[in-house]
């Protein structure tokens, strides 16, 4: 038992776990003494936590203190008996909820609705579903950094587990149209094409490797990258397959509908390329539910000077009202990545025969 009067290295460690968890400790801070400020400290954790308030560390107090401080990675949570909890297990269950594999309440209790829900993602990436978070499960997850770190809902393909085999290892440019200082087109009520594509890129790329391929960003968020640079660095790096993502645009605002395009300049066009677009196109047309305005071969400079199958997407017209709002939902948008992904998870299949 640590209570009022006690001294050392015991509690150092309490006082560094309140600390952590943003309980007060006053002016003394971390000092090793158990005084008044410390006691008020405990008393407060202990309500928080629904532990008897005693002011003391008891064995039940303490347990809850190092749980509370764990950070997800640090130990493997699984389904045992009594529950793990922590903030460690409250991190993990807000990702699986914005991933989509429903936890119930980010409670931080490991129970077996948070169990059944690390099977359904480790089955969905192709991992054994053994319902253990540890390294291989926490790589899969911080392969989708970018999308948790935004706390946005997304929509995930369906299962990914035959398709881990496709992607492991690929070099895949993600070629995010625009840039800083070049926003692209500009939606009725100022949403820019540069920055929907940024979004789109990340969605995209997370998808990519979340399945082990090797994603080649042509530009970084707000930066701008010329279009000659963005084909050389394709190249350089060898990439299997190049995909530009932009969004049309036209002064007629009744334009509307989706189009893929490919290398195509007199009689000379990218069989491969094509294929490409034929996929996507396919994929993007069965789930956004748009007008299909086809594929086609244009001679444009990223499609013309990279060495591998490349296509140029643009999934909607940003200048049409209500495509534009459409773009500004995180599901649309999210669907169109996928859509995308599954274009070339088609792709690479068919390589494959």
């Amino acid at each position: 038992m640590i209570g009022k009067g006690s001294r050392g290295d015991e509690v150092v460690d309490v006082q560094r776990k309140l600390a952590t968890l943003g309980y007060s400790l006053g002016l003394a801070d971390v000092d090793g003494i158990f005084a008044d400020e410390t006691e008020h400290a405990v008393k407060k954790f202990q309500r928080d936590h629904q532990l008897p308030v005693s002011g003391e560390v008891d064995e039940g107090t303490w347990r809850e203190l190092v749980e509370a401080t764990y950070k997800l990675g640090d130990r493997p949570l699984y389904l045992r008996t009594p529950f793990l909890r922590g903030e460690d297990v409250s991190k993990l269950q807000s990702w699986l909820n914005a991933l989509g594999f429903n936890t119930g309440a980010i409670d931080g209790i490991f129970g077996p609705a948070t169990e059944r829900a690390v099977r359904e993602f480790q089955g969905n990436v192709g991992l054994p579903s053994d319902g253990i978070v540890g390294d291989s499960t926490l790589d899969a997850l911080h392969n989708l950094r970018n999308i948790l770190e935004s706390n946005a809902r997304v929509e995930f393909p369906e299962r990914l587990t035959s398709s881990v085999s496709l992607f492991k290892g690929r070099n895949i440019a993600v070629d995010i149209g625009h840039g800083h200082l070049d926003p692209g087109a500009i939606g009725p009520t100022g949403l820019k094409e540069s920055e929907v594509c940024e979004d789109l890129g990340l969605r995209f790329g997370n998808l990519l490797e979340l399945l082990g391929a090797h994603v080649l960003y042509t530009r970084k968020r707000e930066q701008s990258t010329e279009l000659s640079e963005r084909a050389r660095i394709a190249n350089d790096a060898r990439v299997d397959i190049f995909v530009s993502l932009h969004l049309n645009g036209s002064s007629k605002t009744e334009a509307a509908g989706t189009s893929t395009y490919y290398f195509a300049s007199g009689n000379r066009y990218s069989r491969k390329g094509k294929r490409l677009a034929e996929l996507i196109q396919k994929e993007l047309l069965s789930s956004l539910d748009r007008k299909d305005n086809k594929i086609r071969g244009k001679n444009f400079t990223v499609l013309r000077t990279t060495k591998m199958p490349a296509v140029l997407v643009e999934p909607v017209f940003i200048t049409n009202p209500e495509e534009e709002r459409l773009l500004r939902k995180e599901a649309f948008r999210q669907k169109i990545a996928v859509a995308i992904f599954d274009g070339v998870q088609g792709y690479l299949r068919g390589c494959e025969r």
